[in-house]
């Protein structure tokens, strides 16, 4: 059996090896000729039988892709979720809904389908003229708003705006720059700022059954602008309240959006109202080690959908019980105080001391410049805690940030900017 995987980056590099376990082979999809350097570095060279970049020619994609025969095609991240369901579309093949509408990447589009489907949703516009946004501002009449770009992912270009000015220098920045697929922003999308606690969950679904593979709760700070900076993020039991709270609404986000096949990963906040939609993805959740949520769960997002994909019937009675985490985790992202050039990655082995230290992942490399941590884009890696006592996951938690304080002797070897 194979399968084509298209942009093989961030979370997706996993795929590959989890499908190679169950005898897949994969060809890889390069959805554009220009890929961004964060995203390149995370690509699992030697994984896949063939790499193909696709130039704008659908037809001569198609073409090669063919002889593979694949069975099915999923992405691999963000920037491949429009080409994977083309590609299973054109091919025949098991795939998502098709709207004329970009509902599964345009967050005005995503807003207006789940209102469709009759779930709440954030008030939303999209435009390319300031003064309609200002207007609707105006008669949205609270604030602060979210300003973030129609077409995007995570926390690219995401603003809380306190007043027009800050509305007028956020909605320029994004007109004047490119999203993560480097294209242009064409639009800005406006959005009601909610309030309540922010979680996520990652789901695997086959023929329009969703099984939810795990719920995790949000905690962050603020950042620049009234940003969010994450701070860390754990999962919730399945009998947390929240969970079932969170359970049908996310099902019927699923449903509106047309996600039938394939891993998506949804952000909601549970207001005082109920639970409202703040995006989701159609793809893998992003920045995760799998063998470490494995070792909560028993198994992970990136196994769930390669299972999925190449054995529906074994995904079937291996997700017909409600996933459990059976021990503490905590999900830690690094919030460096210091900016400077990095020297070395030495002092970040430190975090192998904390008793509850599961792993840990990077985001910059020796040499690069380190910023300070203002937004999720700024953090500099991610850092697992799991121990059966919470106790000790919390006292971990504080040595860490500890830990992110000192200099010298601390996490981060930089040379200091003046």
């Amino acid at each position: 059996m194979q399968c084509l995987i298209v942009d093989a980056y961030s979370s997706g590099r996993f795929l590959p090896a989890a499908l190679a376990e169950r005898g897949v082979k994969c060809v890889h999809v390069q959805s554009s000729p220009a890929i961004s350097d964060h995203l390149q570095w995370t690509f699992p060279e030697g994984a896949f039988t063939e790499t193909l970049t696709y130039d704008g020619d659908l037809e001569a994609l198609l073409a090669a892709v063919r002889p593979a025969a694949p069975a099915f095609v999923l992405p691999g991240n963000e920037t491949g979720v429009d080409l994977a369901d083309t590609l299973a579309r054109r091919l025949g093949l098991p795939g998502n809904t098709r709207y004329e509408r970009r509902v599964r990447r345009d967050k005005y589009d995503m807003a207006m389908a789940v209102r469709a489907y009759g779930l709440r949703a954030p008030d939303t516009l999209r435009t390319a003229r300031f003064d309609t946004a200002l207007a609707w501002a105006k008669a949205h009449g609270r604030w602060p708003l979210v300003v973030k770009p129609a077409d995007s992912a995570g926390t690219d270009n995401v603003f809380f705006c306190a007043d027009p000015v800050e509305l007028c220098t956020s909605f320029g920045h994004i007109l004047s720059s490119a999203n993560i697929e480097g294209a242009r922003n064409e639009t800005v999308v406006i959005q009601e700022h909610l309030t309540g606690t922010e979680y996520f969950a990652n789901t695997v679904s086959v023929a329009g059954r969703h099984h939810i593979a795990e719920i995790w709760r949000y905690h962050k700070r603020r950042g620049r602008g009234g940003a969010a900076v994450y701070d860390y993020e754990e999962p919730l039991a399945a009998g947390d309240p929240a969970a079932a709270a969170l359970k049908p609404y996310l099902l019927g986000v699923l449903d509106a959006l047309g996600v039938r096949y394939g891993p998506a990963h949804s952000e909601v906040m549970l207001t005082a109202e109920g639970p409202v939609l703040i995006e989701t993805g159609a793809r893998l959740a992003g920045s995760i080690l799998p063998h470490v949520v494995s070792r909560c769960f028993g198994t992970n997002h990136v196994e769930l959908t390669a299972l999925a994909s190449s054995d529906p019937a074994a995904f079937a009675g291996r997700t017909a019980r409600p996933a459990e985490p059976r021990t503490g985790l905590r999900y830690v992202s690094l919030i460096s105080p210091f900016a400077g050039r990095l020297r070395s990655l030495a002092g970040f082995e430190r975090l192998r001391e904390l008793p509850s230290y599961a792993d840990h992942f990077l985001g910059v490399r020796a040499g690069e410049y380190l910023s300070p941590t203002v937004d999720a884009a700024t953090s500099p890696g991610v850092c697992y805690l799991l121990h059966e006592d919470e106790r000790q996951i919390e006292a971990d938690y504080r040595r860490l940030r500890a830990l992110e304080r000192e200099e010298p002797g601390g996490l981060y070897e930089i040379e200091r900017t003046r």
